[in-house]
């Protein structure tokens, strides 16, 4: 399995329960790897992609609950993100059902999504979360 794949430091946006949700994400990142990595089926990959979808929307709806509760300034936009990734993993549901997606491609979306989003967006929600006390 890649380093690249593991938690790190750098994910943390200070809020235990959001972090938390996040290390989640990586690991479930990290098990459909590991089914590439062991060449599986292209069903169970596919099951673990919806366990992953399941999961976003979870960690999504219990994020936005959060910043509903904190009056989060940029909750509209977060929210915006958050609806273009269900979207987007919608579709590579949809697709995994008539084709097997490349690994590389699949975890280069889910990580670059995952870094970018957690590191910039989420770091700016921690922090006014923190700020408030």
């Amino acid at each position: 399995m890649n380093e690249i794949i593991s938690w790190k430091k750098e994910y943390e946006v200070g809020v235990e329960s959001i972090d938390n949700e996040h290390k989640l994400f990586v690991g479930l990142i990290q098990k459909i790897c590991s089914a590439y990595d062991n060449n599986v089926k292209k069903e169970h990959i596919t099951l673990l992609v919806k366990e992953l979808y399941k999961y976003v929307d979870f960690h999504f709806f219990s994020e936005e609950n959060i910043m509903i509760f904190t009056d989060y300034p940029d909750y509209a936009v977060q929210k915006k993100e958050h609806d273009l990734l269900k979207n987007q993993l919608t579709n590579i549901m949809m697709t995994f059902e008539s084709e097997y997606i490349d690994q590389a491609n699949l975890i280069n979306f889910l990580l670059s999504w995952f870094r970018e989003h957690t590191t910039q967006t989420d770091k700016k929600l921690g922090l006014f979360i923190q700020s408030r006390g």
